[in-house]
């Protein structure tokens, strides 16, 4: 008799840590790095506000512009930087379960003289995939004074880069060709637009994964 309220207990206790354990949801984290740049001398910057989306923590640069979010869950995350006279910018990252991803972010000052400057509507749209090796990059733009002209510098890096390459200078249309692309590749791209040489707008950073061929 008792040997068999022995196993009764036994498979009570085992049902209810079976229970416990499907409650609980097993997270996976890691941890963002990077250094903020003025994205026209290049220096870095101190006191630009860092935070993410989905939020988890905000915090400042550092007196070399850097800064490190640890135990962020894995998956595309958003950093998001602010600073006074600064234009705001957004930057999608990829993190993985106990990996540090580490990149350089770049903000230009903000002149506002010549209107508010969006600009939008990328083409890859942001986050596609299975996207040929040699495609055309175009964006739209809106919120430009009457008679601005304005011209379009491009950067493209590849996944988890520290450096962030600049496919094309001084474009007036609002579109360029890149090829050349490696297959099966995350690459990250973003615009900054310029008016008589000064940099007055630049895009979020968006994302497109190349297929095969």
């Amino acid at each position: 008799m008792n040997k068999y309220i022995y196993v009764g207990c036994l498979l009570f206790i085992s049902a209810c840590f079976g229970c416990e354990s499907d409650k609980l949801d097993v997270l996976n984290y890691g941890t963002i790095e990077g250094q903020v740049l003025d994205g026209e001398s290049y220096q870095p910057l101190s006191g630009v506000m860092i935070s993410t989306t989905p939020a988890s923590i905000t915090l400042l640069t550092d007196a070399e512009g850097r800064f490190s979010i640890p135990k962020v869950k894995e998956g595309d995350i958003e950093v998001n930087l602010k600073r006074k006279d600064y234009i705001a910018n957004s930057l999608k990252v990829a993190v993985y379960e106990n990996e540090v991803t580490t990149m350089n972010f770049l903000i230009f000052k903000d002149y506002n003289e010549t209107g508010n400057i969006s600009i939008y509507d990328p083409v890859p749209g942001n986050g596609a995939v299975d996207q040929h090796l040699a495609i055309t990059l175009k964006w739209n733009v809106e919120g430009k004074k009457a008679g601005v002209e304005l011209l379009y510098s491009i950067y493209l890096f590849e996944s988890n880069s520290t450096v962030q390459n600049l496919l094309s200078e001084d474009v007036i249309l609002k579109e360029v060709v890149t090829d050349n692309l490696k297959p099966n590749t995350t690459y990250y791209w973003y615009v900054v637009a310029k008016h008589e040489g000064n940099r007055v707008a630049n895009s979020p950073t968006w994302t497109f994964k190349t297929g095969e061929k």
